[in-house]
């Protein structure tokens, strides 16, 4: 069973519109927003991570009031962790990456613990060392122990500001010779107290800053960028696929575009076959009503008017009938203002037969200049033709017959399919003309047969 071009091609269309909706959905770019989701979480993480180092140095101040601050920001970083663990894809290298991360997410929240410990007696003792020493230098100002309260006061101040070994040593010694002077009246328990707030200022202060150095150094800055990279090159990976499937999604749109525009036009230039064959089965049918019971002299002027209508239909300037019995019939209709030469259409079956027919009987020339070179094209240039189309048919009676048609400037007189049917109009006329001749021949006998009797 034969497939039409236009039945053919709807598979391809089914196809075509399978791959287009594929594409259309890779060209959404389905990463983009889990990466984007990714980087906010990285974002708010490091933001976090300020906040927590602000606080952390505000305690360290004692400008911090509480403690709940820290708690907040550290359940933040978590938060932010896990929201970024799962944005991120399943790549080894960016879990590993992660898990890094949390590790040294983890530390921060250890050495926050610790800090706050530290901290929390770390003030206290802040809060209590200026009291006693106000209160033992008020007891003894004169005395030995004054000196050396003030001595350790202005060490302890150093201290505060400078954590180094050397201010700590200095510090020691201040303490121990403070700790050998006699107290003064009254003052034994605020000395102790003193010496108990300073000794553990002494550890505290050194033991709070280290904590502070080593929160400060942690490496999440660098597992951050780290990670950062890796979701930034596969977002930048992801937009470039998604970018070539966007570039694949409008050339596909567009093979898509000419296919249907190519069934329209195939199923539109079918139509039109479809009603220019119609037009000719109506007006072959007429001409094949008209000539069946037609009186013997009709017989011209019905070739004649169905001359007309066929030239009419294939938008010819000339048409003619050639045909050959007994003797030479030519029929022939042109349009007005337009004439024959005086060896045109006579010479037609010759150069018909000369130039070669398809095997059905049929030829059609669109342009008489492409010819090669020759007698032939010679003729058909002196007859003014410009595009040439002919059928012949070959009877059984030994009637041999040309259906022949001039365009005097080159067009498309009518396409290959529609000359099978211009050889059933050619067929009408030379079974009227064997009718007409059997007709003839019936009388003649008649004729011969009434002398003889």
């Amino acid at each position: 069973m034969r497939v039409t071009p236009a039945a053919a091609a709807v598979p391809v269309l089914l196809v075509l519109l399978v791959v287009l909706s594929w594409l259309s959905f890779r060209a959404i770019d389905p990463d983009a927003e889990r990466y984007d989701r990714a980087l906010k979480a990285l974002d708010g993480f490091t933001m976090v991570e300020i906040a927590l180092q602000r606080d952390v140095l505000s305690a360290r101040a004692g400008m911090l009031r509480n403690y709940d601050p820290l708690v907040e920001q550290v359940n933040a970083l978590q938060e932010t962790l896990g929201r970024s663990r799962d944005n991120v894809s399943e790549d080894a290298a960016e879990a590993a990456a992660i898990d890094r991360l949390t590790t040294e997410a983890a530390r921060q929240e250890e050495l926050t613990e610790q800090f706050k410990s530290a901290n929390a007696l770390l003030q206290n003792s802040l809060a209590y060392f200026p009291l006693l020493t106000v209160r033992l230098a008020a007891w003894d100002r004169s005395g030995p122990a004054a000196a050396a309260v003030s001595t350790l006061a202005a060490a302890m101040m150093r201290l505060t500001l400078d954590t180094s070994p050397a201010v700590a040593r200095e510090v020691a010694d201040r303490l121990n010779e403070l700790a050998a002077q006699p107290a003064a009246a009254g003052g034994a328990a605020s000395l102790q107290a003193l010496l108990a707030h300073g000794r553990l200022l002494h550890d505290l202060l050194p033991k709070t800053d280290g904590l502070l150095r080593e929160l400060f150094a942690a490496p999440t800055k660098r597992e951050l960028k780290t990670l950062r990279m890796m979701i930034q090159a596969r977002q930048k990976t992801s937009r470039a696929t998604a970018r070539e499937f966007r570039l694949s999604l409008y050339f596909v749109s567009l093979l898509l575009l000419g296919l249907v525009v190519h069934v329209g036009l195939r199923l539109r230039s079918r139509a039109l076959a479809l009603r220019r064959r119609a037009a000719y089965e109506h007006v072959i049918a007429g001409i094949s009503t008209r000539l069946i019971d037609i009186q013997p002299h009709e017989l011209d002027s019905q070739i004649q008017q169905a001359l007309g209508e066929l030239a009419e239909l294939v938008h010819a300037d000339r048409a003619y009938i050639v045909m050959s019995c007994e003797r030479v019939r030519i029929n022939k209709w042109c349009r007005e203002g337009i004439t024959f030469p005086s060896d045109w259409p006579d010479r037609a079956p010759a150069v018909m037969a000369r130039l070669g027919l398809t095997a059905e009987g049929a030829l059609h020339i669109r342009s008489i200049d492409r010819l090669q070179p020759g007698t032939d094209k010679d003729r058909l240039v002196a007859a003014g033709v410009g595009s040439w189309a002919c059928v012949s048919n070959m009877g059984k009676g030994g009637v041999s017959a040309v259906l022949g048609f001039d365009a005097l400037p080159p067009r498309i007189i009518t396409e290959a399919a529609e000359l099978g049917l211009l050889r059933m109009a050619l067929d009408a006329v030379t079974n009227a003309v064997r009718r007409e001749h059997l007709e003839q021949e019936r009388s003649r006998l008649e004729r011969s047969l009434q002398q003889a009797r």
